[in-house]
């Protein structure tokens, strides 16, 4: 444990030149047609957590996207089933992009919700199944803020939450774009 430890503490001071581009619209969009947000989420029995990107598309080709946010919370130490972590994880972008549109000076769109949980989705399309009060509480807070077609699956390969959820060492951290830079699908035309 101690030497976990130790390499967690020498990994903080790689941390100090870690830098994110906090330009949410850069020079080349001027009065952008569409502004979307888009959250991912993901858990694992270790960890749960959401991060957020800003799409600006301009025209049909013109496309940035700005990391906006991103969250993680260590999963609690009684054991939990990993549907109701990857349930609590969508609860978390949804307050997220609660807060970010309250606090963005930019007209939104859209939000589309991404999650590589099967059943998270098959929760909030339900409306026929009365649920245990764990789940109904979280599909309450999901359904009074969004709406079904706003959440899509995303394969856990692309789903840049999942950095979040499974950990990973400082030098993997700062070499890999994945989370500030969202996934290469953003960036495209839809």
């Amino acid at each position: 444990a101690s030497e976990k430890w130790r390499k967690w503490l020498t990994g903080l001071d790689k941390l100090e030149n870690f830098r994110v581009a906090r330009c949410v619209k850069p020079d080349g969009i001027g009065m952008s047609t569409q502004a979307e947000l888009h959250h991912f989420s993901d858990a694992s029995d270790h960890a749960y957590g959401t991060v957020s990107y800003l799409r600006l598309t301009e025209g049909k080709h013109t496309v940035h996207v700005a990391f906006m946010l991103g969250k993680a919370r260590v999963a609690p130490l009684k054991q939990t089933t990993i549907p109701r972590l990857e349930l609590v994880a969508a609860v978390l972008a949804v307050g997220v992009d609660r807060m970010l549109r309250k606090e963005l000076d930019i007209t939104l769109n859209s939000s589309t919700f991404w999650t590589d949980s099967q059943t998270v989705l098959k929760y909030i399309a339900n409306e026929h199944t009365r649920f245990r009060t764990f789940v109904a509480n979280r599909i309450s807070v999901i359904r009074e803020n969004t709406d079904v077609t706003q959440w899509k699956f995303i394969g856990t390969k692309l789903n840049p939450a999942d950095l979040a959820s499974r950990g990973m060492s400082a030098d993997t951290f700062i070499k890999c774009s994945k989370w500030t830079h969202g996934p290469e699908f953003l960036w495209k035309s839809e």
